[in-house]
């Protein structure tokens, strides 16, 4: 799986944080590793996705419990869990955990998805360690906590062997995935 989240290159953040520019198109491209296993009941999934190009990484994690299991006729309704953290940045403390309500329906080998739910995030930034403090005066770590509403939109298609997923999702930005992925 890939994702895309469109980047303002220009933007002080951006010029100021990042010494080597290696955004496509503007966009930084994520790729993600996820591992999943139906047990019983639930959904439990695992991840793992690394910013090219540099030491930054995100591991993540996904709890997803139906509501409605669907059939010929009833769509599937159902219920994700999802937390996860950055790593590869010292100056930076990053949460994101929430939940969303995931609807679904298939038609033969497609199955068109919809999902909103809501997201919060704790955040905590230290000075970097190469810059002076100003002497005895001690600065004061930068923290944030928000709450986030997100609105995904997708299609799965199913062949024998391989599923691709063509998704994007409404949150603080507009990001869009593909993905394959191989199972029966």
């Amino acid at each position: 799986m890939a994702t895309a989240v469109p980047v303002d290159t220009n933007a002080t953040y951006w010029t100021r944080s990042v010494t080597d520019d290696f955004t496509i198109s503007d966009h930084v491209a994520v790729p993600r590793l996820v591992v999943s296993k139906g047990l019983s009941v639930v959904n439990i999934a695992v991840s793992y996705a690394k910013v090219p190009d540099t030491d930054i990484s995100i591991l993540g994690g996904s709890l997803d419990v139906p509501i409605i299991n669907g059939g010929l006729v009833k769509p599937t309704l159902a219920v994700r869990g999802a937390y996860s953290t950055l790593q590869g940045v010292e100056e930076l403390d990053l949460t994101t955990y929430g939940v969303e309500l995931f609807l679904s329906k298939g038609f033969g080998p497609v199955t068109p998805y919809a999902a909103i739910g809501r997201a919060r995030t704790d955040a905590e930034g230290r000075p970097f360690t190469g810059i002076p403090t100003g002497g005895a005066v001690p600065v004061e770590p930068l923290v944030d906590e928000f709450d986030s509403n997100r609105i995904t939109v997708g299609v799965k298609i199913s062949l024998l062997l391989p599923k691709f997923v063509i998704e994007a999702t409404q949150g603080e930005e507009r990001s869009y995935a593909a993905k394959v992925s191989f199972g029966f």
